[in-house]
């Protein structure tokens, strides 16, 4: 059984800290609010001390949390509990004394702020580790949701390219060559990607690898088209996302056309938003029939876990072409 660890979240991010002052300072305003009489200095006075307390240990807690993180869970707990409650017990102790002296220390009042430090210390750690391990779950199963939905699109891919291959062996033995060694080494670049994203540079190199697998199939029948910038920002993209589009247009579009056709790849980009459309000519005399959508299916599926409602997938047919639109919001970070 895996050991459990101990689970805080990155509080050297700007957004908590942020948040952690914000929290803070609404519970500063709450307590004075409850006070007997609204006071302008006491009130600076206890915002000053907490957000001294809160400030330091979120400091220390983020040096250490690369630490903690491996340590066991009442290991970790009890190390963040103790490190919180000394920096802030020498806060209250130093603020105490600067304001009154020694002469003016109240004992028991330290001891009963440091008791209520204490209790509001271990229910912020416990949310913070219960908020941690929700986190890591939900990403987790979304790993999970995403592998299972690329891995079925995978096989689709290969199915189809081994096909083609088995058609050039009789036809041109040194296209199915080339083809073989063209497939292996984008398969191998393949399951060197662990994680869900790629450059959309990467897609494009697999997309250009399976066109020329097609070309040699369908030779003159088959015309692209790419329309793209001359340079790329760094998109991130989610892996065999592109790809199959472009393989459902060739399989139940241009090749199932006597004439053939033309496939066009368009890819322009804005500050915030990239957007690909993959168009298929349709010919009068086409034996086409539409596939089940599975292909489809997952990308929408893909592209609703990954980016939410920012991402689009829109199809436009008509008896002269079919387009499918995709559009991928920039992302602030990976999804790992």
């Amino acid at each position: 059984m895996r050991k459990k660890h101990f689970l805080l979240p990155d509080l050297c991010q700007t957004t908590s800290l942020l948040l952690i002052i914000l929290v803070t300072e609404l519970g500063v305003l709450t307590w004075e609010l409850l006070s007997t009489g609204f006071n302008w200095s006491r009130m600076g006075y206890r915002s000053l001390i907490i957000q001294w307390m809160v400030l330091l240990s979120a400091s220390v807690l983020c040096k250490i949390r690369p630490w903690l993180s491996n340590v066991s869970v009442a290991t970790g707990w009890f190390t963040a509990f103790s490190v919180s409650v000394i920096i802030s017990t020498c806060i209250l102790f130093a603020g105490q004394i600067v304001i009154g002296g020694w002469s003016r220390l109240d004992y028991w009042q330290l001891a009963q702020h440091i008791m209520a430090i204490a209790m509001i210390t271990a229910m912020v750690l416990r949310y913070f580790q219960l908020r941690q391990h929700l986190i890591v779950q939900n990403k987790a199963e979304l790993n999970s949701r995403l592998n299972a939905l690329q891995s079925r699109i995978k096989p689709h891919f290969l199915f189809n390219s081994l096909n083609t291959i088995a058609e050039l062996i009789a036809t041109k033995p040194d296209a199915a060559e080339s083809a073989v060694l063209n497939l292996s080494s984008l398969f191998r670049a393949n399951l060197k990607e662990v994680e869900s994203l790629c450059d959309i540079q990467q897609e494009i190199e697999l997309i250009e690898g399976y066109l020329n697998i097609e070309q040699w199939r369908l030779g003159e029948r088959l015309t692209i088209q790419w329309q793209r910038p001359a340079e790329l920002q760094p998109w991130q993209v989610p892996v065999l996302s592109i790809q199959p589009i472009v393989e459902n247009a060739i399989m139940h579009g241009i090749a199932a056309s006597e004439s053939g056709g033309t496939l066009t790849i368009a890819i322009s980009q804005t500050e915030k938003l990239l957007t690909v459309s993959v168009t298929n000519t349709v010919a009068k005399n086409s034996v086409y029939q539409a596939g089940q959508g599975v292909a489809l299916d997952n990308i929408r599926h893909r592209l609703s876990v990954i980016y939410g409602e920012g991402s689009k997938l829109t199809i436009d047919a008509s008896d002269e072409q079919y387009q499918v639109v995709m559009v991928f919001p920039a992302l602030n970070e990976r999804v790992q």
